[in-house]
């Protein structure tokens, strides 16, 4: 309660004495001249490339709270509209992304951004891409913002704000007291979220700032396309850059560049909500965990689950398509396909989408299962607008040939830089490979990509939707004839025959039986430090057992955490994921360590296991089960936070688990039967040596000097014939 928080900040803070020191902030500027019109150039160990803008901005612009210039001009910059800075160096292959806006780095201090990802010729020709950013800003100089670009961030935010979804009371607080630092209270949380009032002549201002001389340049490539060679290397982690001076001929330049012909402001915005009605102004009494959405349609061409929303009763959706087609099969050939796919389809949309994603209303696709899930949230009005746009790129998501050779370049970089990610990582992608039919690694993706011709691409993307199957939830602020429109729509615009659910893939995970295991996978990397993940299986799913398993997680969480990480300090990444996958209970025990090798780790593993089993009712005495256990409780009571969550929950529930919408209720009823000997008699099933379906992943990558403790193999005839004998005098 709170009142109890303001006693208990009382009793605990108010004997610390309050010495009226004045805070001592610098007063020096974050960049130097030995920065500012520069670009220091760095050699990346991934096959990153990137080129990064910075200006400082003075402190009175970022006292005036008033002033939201740099919203206004980073949707203009970041923009994925057509004829925007994007649209033009994408065109010229020169970047895959842009993003731009204002970061505070302190009460007084922050910067503005343009940051762009790359491509092969753009590395090359970075100083092309930063001519075109000129070229912007140098026409936005000329033309001002206009003012309907303001007003339509002040009418977002002001809908934002008006129904700003739940979120956890932790991120709530945390938010504001990160935000409330910056602003006065006598105006708090206002001019933070609201911009008040269109002043040109501010954002001229500000405009004004944006010079080539005054900006900080940081370009991310390899010297081999970059041509920069580098000089220097970073004191704590060794990377090697070079730092240039721009000549002033340059810079003058790019300050006189005239506007690019093919580069324009953003047109108005469509997807803005006119209608915030709600269907249903009825709120239901008490609210309800897991409401029982009602199934409209269940035939060969697939499932579609309604629930009109009485509980948030905010003008929003959130819907929810798995689609699943012959085309699908998580194989290493077909996952880059669909990555293919995706990266095209993101394409085609990216000027809806900007617009889209401006008025607070997404439409997103990802693979999960061996479906292509489609996912739409926002404001309902235009929702199914931007979903019939969505599905019509999806239906003829062809590419040209140059965009083919553009993207799977792309893709390549990504499938690399897997390889090259933190040790846990790769752990977990080697984990997840094993255990599941559908999780092809990085290595299988760049071999099965250097087989797919454009040709390929073009196959796969005309068969992908001949025969499908869906299965759909649609709830939030829509009646059930608003729902069956919007599948009829579907049906028609994807037109697909019925892909019958009989020969459908279906994911498959490998299972241990009671007498295989335990097994190690020693594997090496070129990553710096080690990675060690032990899986223990634990069997079936009933409700009973997984009580058990949701409470012992709980404190495995905590306890492991505290053994590895805090005393023994074995590494920085210390944790423990409970899971169940397939009707199956397992978990996952991983560690990342620059200090410790892998098979060390998973020793310590299995000595924590052991020492908690022998003094199980040390470390989970009855006292804490009953703690643990009834916050499991209050977490499966409590309705998710936002209709984005239940969606998720409602999804995970219908197709899943086929429509046991119960099944959290279900849990909640066998916790509250579980008994301190039944959870401890599951805890010693489920972690003791009788066990024996476990699976060690120990990927030994290089170590930083002066960590390489390790014992070496060798024989004691060799150390004698090696080592050096002494005698006392």
């Amino acid at each position: 309660p709170m009142e109890e928080l303001k006693r208990m900040a009382v009793r605990h803070f108010s004997a610390i004495p309050n010495h009226n020191h004045a805070a001592n902030l610098p007063q020096e500027k974050l960049f130097s001249d030995k920065q500012e019109g520069h670009i220091i150039a760095i050699k990346p160990i991934k096959d990153l490339r990137s080129l990064s803008i910075y200006w400082e901005l003075p402190k009175a612009f970022i006292h005036n709270f008033d002033d939201r210039s740099a919203d206004l001009l980073g949707y203009v910059i970041g923009g994925r509209y057509e004829k925007s800075l994007r649209s033009v160096l994408k065109k010229e292959e020169l970047i895959n992304n842009i993003g731009s806006s204002m970061f505070r780095l302190s009460k007084d201090s922050g910067m503005f951004y343009i940051s762009m990802d790359l491509t092969p010729i753009g590395a090359e020709q970075f100083e092309v891409v930063i001519e075109r950013c000129f070229q912007t800003l140098n026409a936005l100089k000329r033309t001002g913002i206009p003012s309907y670009i303001f007003h339509e961030l002040k009418t977002m935010a002001r809908i934002d704000y008006e129904y700003t979804s739940r979120i956890p009371p932790f991120h709530f607080v945390s938010t504001h007291a990160h935000q409330m630092i910056d602003e006065p209270l006598g105006t708090y949380p206002l001019k933070t979220v609201m911009p008040t009032t269109y002043n040109p002549e501010e954002t001229q201002r500000f405009l004004e700032l944006l010079t080539p001389e005054s900006a900080t340049y940081v370009l991310l490539a390899p010297p081999e396309l970059s041509g920069a060679i580098p000089e220097r290397k970073e004191k704590w982690s060794n990377v090697e850059y070079v730092v240039r001076k721009i000549p002033e001929s340059t810079l003058t330049a790019w300050s006189e560049l005239p506007a690019h012909p093919q580069i324009a402001l953003p047109e108005q915005n469509t997807f803005i909500p006119n209608d915030l009605k709600l269907v249903n102004h009825v709120k239901e009494e008490e609210d309800v965990v897991i409401p029982h959405p009602k199934k409209l349609i269940s035939n060969d061409q697939g499932e579609l689950f309604v629930w009109e929303d009485t509980q948030y009763l905010v003008p929003e959706v959130s819907w929810v398509f798995n689609i699943s087609s012959p085309y699908i099969d998580g194989s290493p050939r077909q996952a880059v396909m669909l990555d293919l796919f995706r990266y095209a389809l993101d394409e085609k949309m990216a000027s809806t989408l900007s617009y889209a994603e401006a008025a607070s209303l997404g439409f997103d696709t990802t693979i999960q299962d061996l479906k292509l899930v489609v996912t739409v949230g926002g404001y309902s009005e235009k929702a199914p607008l931007l979903l019939k746009e969505g599905l019509q790129q999806a239906k003829k998501c062809h590419m040209t040939k140059e965009e083919f050779d553009l993207y799977t370049t792309d893709l390549k970089s990504l499938y690399a830089n897997q390889g090259k990610a933190m040790p846990i990582q790769q752990a977990h992608e080697i984990m997840q490979n094993l255990l599941f039919s559908n999780a092809p690694k990085h290595s299988e993706k760049l071999i099965a990509l250097e087989t797919i011709r454009y040709e390929d691409y073009l196959s796969f993307a005309n068969h992908l939707f001949q025969e499908a199957y869906i299965e759909a939830l649609m709830i939030g602020n829509l009646t059930e004839k608003d729902a069956l429109s919007t599948w009829e729509m579907i049906l028609e615009t994807l037109a697909y025959a019925p892909y019958p659910r009989k020969n459908h893939e279906r994911k498959q995970m490998l299972t241990l039986s009671s007498f295989q295991g335990p097994y190690k996978i020693p594997m090496q990397t070129d990553s710096l430090g080690n990675a060690a993940i032990l899986m223990i299986q634990e069997g079936g799913v009933t409700f009973p057992k997984k009580a058990s398993h949701v409470v012992l997680g709980t404190g495995l969480q905590e306890d492991f955490f505290d053994t590895l990480r805090t005393k023994q300090q074995t590494g920085y990444v210390a944790k423990v994921a409970t899971q169940e996958e397939e009707q199956q209970l397992y978990n996952l025990f991983m560690v990342q360590s620059s200090t410790h090798q892998p098979d060390e780790l998973i020793s310590r593993f299995e000595l924590f296991l052991e020492t908690y089993i022998k003094d199980f009712e040390t470390a989970i005495p009855e006292g804490r089960f009953e703690v643990l256990r009834s916050n499991v409780i209050t977490l499966l009571e409590t309705p998710p936070t936002n209709l984005g969550q239940m969606a998720s929950q409602l999804n995970y529930l219908a197709f899943t688990h086929k429509g046991d919408f119960d099944r959290r209720e279900k849990l909640a009823t066998a916790l509250r039967n579980l008994t301190y000997e039944d959870f401890k008699a599951d805890t010693l099933s489920f972690l003791s040596r009788k066990n024996p379906r476990r699976i060690a992943i120990m990927l030994e990558g290089k170590q930083p000097d002066g960590k390489n403790f390790r014992y070496e193999g060798i024989t004691a005839e060799t150390l004698k014939t090696e080592g050096t004998y002494i005698s006392l005098p």
